[in-house]
């Protein structure tokens, strides 16, 4: 269907969209338990893997974007609109690479010898978190309030 993402680039974007959400599940839950307990340690192995699974598949799906071209934006945007919504892809691509980074940096001893890097990880969870909601927020907007079909674009197809 023209005006649509590639198959590929809607796989990746589903699958690292439903991984960030495994990260703010993990990451803001294991401390209602204990230190040293085992609920809380699964709770950690499994934010850092799919934290490494984020970082390997947002490197995919950015090489994958820099070499397929995205379709072209509903006509009738501003110029402005267009801009925020690039603007705002460019800070989730950007932020989904740093922010596994941060956080492998975190738990090794260079993280504990810089000292910064963990605070740096849980601000950067809560600017993730309020991009993803302002993301959510406009491809709700464009599909209900302009119904442009921007939003059916990255939507799995229906056979």
């Amino acid at each position: 269907m023209a005006g649509r993402y590639d198959r590929v680039a809607r796989t990746l974007h589903w699958l690292i969209a439903a991984l960030v959400l495994l990260q703010f599940a993990t990451g803001w839950s294991w401390g209602y338990f204990e230190r040293g307990s085992e609920p809380r340690f699964y709770l950690f192995r499994l934010h850092l893997y799919s934290g490494y699974a984020v970082l390997a598949l947002a490197g995919l799906r950015i090489f994958w974007r820099l070499t397929h071209s995205a379709p072209p934006l509903p006509a009738g945007m501003s110029r402005l609109t267009q801009v925020a919504a690039h603007a705002t892809h460019g800070l989730l691509y950007l932020l989904i690479l740093i922010q596994p980074i941060l956080g492998a940096v975190t738990v090794t001893a260079l993280g504990k010898s810089l000292g910064w890097t963990g605070a740096v990880h849980v601000v950067l969870a809560y600017v993730i978190a309020a991009i993803v909601v302002l993301h959510v927020a406009a491809a709700l907007w464009h599909h209900f309030l302009r119904r442009d079909g921007l939003l059916l674009r990255m939507l799995p197809t229906r056979h």
